[in-house]
């Protein structure tokens, strides 16, 4: 899925040197710092415009950032402006790789503070029920040992078919996301 990035050519409303600082103080936001507030660039932008500057352009460097784009790529999706303001945006992006990378990587651990430690898992054939003679039904039970901040326990879960296909896919596609933040 491509995201898309209209709103790049707002930048151009103010000068090439605010621009800079704008730009770090954007990512400061990413990084759970001090975010540039709209009563500094009133003057400069609408209210629309800023939210759609600020969302613009945080989308584009955690985007840079987690598909690894080069100076060119980056060139692409900022077509609105001119090349002085491109090659600002790719030094912010270039300088500060290393903040916004540890910073997505902390966010998305901090999803979950749960790490699975040991599983275990029986395959049965449900031959009937009490409401149907015949049912012939696989289901898996899975026994997953996860650690918590409050210690460990034993999470069981019934899947039948379709369920573990989800969960299969489920988890590749989670494991696909990570290796591609490890990289």
């Amino acid at each position: 899925m491509a995201a898309s990035f209209e709103n790049t050519e707002l930048l151009k409303k103010t000068e090439l040197k605010s621009s800079v600082n704008l730009l770090h103080r954007l990512v400061d936001g990413i990084c759970h710092r001090p975010r540039p507030a709209y009563d500094e660039f009133s003057k400069i932008w609408s209210l629309q415009d800023w939210w759609a500057l600020t969302d613009t352009y945080t989308d584009l460097f955690k985007e840079a950032v987690k598909n690894t784009w080069t100076k060119d790529t980056l060139f692409e999706k900022l077509q609105g402006l001119d090349d002085d303001y491109k090659s600002v945006v790719f030094d912010v992006v270039d300088s500060r790789r290393a903040d916004i990378r540890s910073q997505l990587l902390n966010d998305s651990h901090a999803l979950s503070q749960a790490n699975m430690t040991d599983f275990d898992w029986k395959l049965k054939l449900v031959m009937s029920s009490d409401k149907i003679s015949s049912v012939q039904e696989p289901d898996l039970a899975l026994d997953m040992e996860v650690q918590t901040t409050e210690g460990r326990k034993t999470v069981s879960v019934e899947l039948n078919k379709q369920q573990l296909s989800n969960l299969i896919n489920s988890l590749e596609g989670a494991n696909k996301a990570l290796v591609q933040l490890k990289s």
